[in-house]
């Protein structure tokens, strides 16, 4: 949910091109990992949150106060930040969970978090 938010944000902020077209990358990819957890999470009847916890809001409302290339440098450092520590979360959980299910949408969400 952060990085779609953050995505948006991307297409409208930033200054550079290639930020641009990340942040439409972040929207589109985890558009669709979302909807792919929403799946799972109907599946094992969990309920999903429907806002960003404060950490993350936080992190977008700080984001939408900037513009161009400060936007663009927050950006940048923001998603590499939030990727690393998502990819730590990623390896722990799939090395730790016994739900095949669960496991299977971990490593195959992500397949370049295994390098990081």
């Amino acid at each position: 949910m952060t990085e779609v938010k953050l995505g948006e944000l991307a297409a409208t902020n930033a200054k550079r091109d290639d930020v641009k077209e990340f942040g439409q990358l972040m929207v589109k990819d985890h558009t669709a990992i979302n909807s792919d957890l929403k799946a799972l999470a109907s599946q094992k009847s969990v309920t999903l949150p429907d806002t960003l916890d404060e950490k993350h809001q936080h992190m977008v409302d700080k984001l939408a106060a900037l513009t161009g290339a400060e936007f663009d440098e927050a950006y940048i450092t923001a998603m590499v930040k939030d990727h690393r520590a998502d990819a730590k979360e990623f390896k722990a959980e799939s090395a730790a969970t016994k739900d095949v299910d669960v496991k299977s949408f971990l490593d195959n969400q992500h397949p370049l978090w295994k390098n990081i």
